[in-house]
């Protein structure tokens, strides 16, 4: 019965994805995150309750509002089940107190990513969230504060050298304050060399998605991508897949 708490710790992150949700829409519009109540963007019917059970409820109703029969982003349903894998994942791998602690930083991330992604911003008060999860995990004795410390200056020192670096070179500044401060949480979290492996791999999906967007619409030196969400794309690896990410970037380092 060692699965029961996997789908238990895999609902209460799907839970929680659905206020993540609330997240990414309400907070980059500065509207509140209590009233009103969850509501169609379409037609800004009231949801009840029981249509509003995460990833179920999607499914149910094949991706559309009861009230207008507008599609429902599948932004919904991807988040929960995205912030339910890693809650499950967490709890699988971790001691519970890491895991909880863990858990919640990871869905500190994933809002800002998200929200990064769609209006390449990062709220303060998730930066700040964040900090309050370090600072409790230093005080629980899962973080050592001095590499705290030097992770988070690392995690400064490097994307701001990064951001110098690209205006010298093309008079633009390349990387947000946003992604700085985002830095400085990941560094915090992970250390300082865990941090450079982060920067480094958040860089090179980066481009590689860069590549990607160019080959599909079309070359644009001017278009704009969105860092934060490679950076927490680096930073879940190193946290769940420690041992696979490590070896595989010494391997490229030998290259």
């Amino acid at each position: 019965m060692a699965w029961i708490p996997i789908i238990a710790t895999f609902i209460l992150g799907a839970i929680l994805g659905s206020f993540i949700n609330v997240l990414i829409y309400r907070m980059p519009r500065e509207e509140s995150l209590w009233h009103p109540r969850s509501h169609c963007p379409h037609c800004k019917a009231m949801i009840p309750w029981f249509r509003n059970i995460p990833i179920i409820s999607f499914v149910i109703q094949q991706g559309k509002c009861a009230s207008c029969t507008q599609s429902i982003s599948w932004q919904y349903p991807l988040v929960e089940i995205i912030n339910g894998c890693v809650w499950a994942v967490c709890f699988y791998i971790f001691i519970p107190l890491q895991a909880g602690l863990t858990a919640m930083f990871s869905s500190v991330l994933i809002t800002l990513a998200w929200i990064d992604y769609k209006t390449m911003m990062i709220p303060l008060s998730l930066i700040i969230t964040g900090i309050c999860i370090i600072v409790i995990s230093v005080f629980a004795g899962l973080l050592v504060w001095q590499m705290v410390f030097w992770g988070a200056f690392a995690g400064v020192l490097i994307p701001l050298a990064m951001m110098g670096l690209t205006y010298l070179f093309t008079r633009r500044q390349g990387m947000g304050w946003g992604d700085i401060q985002l830095g400085l949480i990941l560094g915090a979290w992970l250390g300082p060399w865990f941090m450079m492996i982060a920067l480094f791999l958040a860089a090179l999906f980066g481009i590689l998605a860069w590549i990607s967007i160019s080959i599909i619409n079309g070359f644009d030196r001017n278009r704009p991508l969105p860092f934060a969400p490679y950076l927490v794309v680096s930073t879940m690896a190193l946290l769940f897949c420690e041992s696979w990410v490590v070896l595989w970037f010494d391997k490229f380092l030998l290259l």
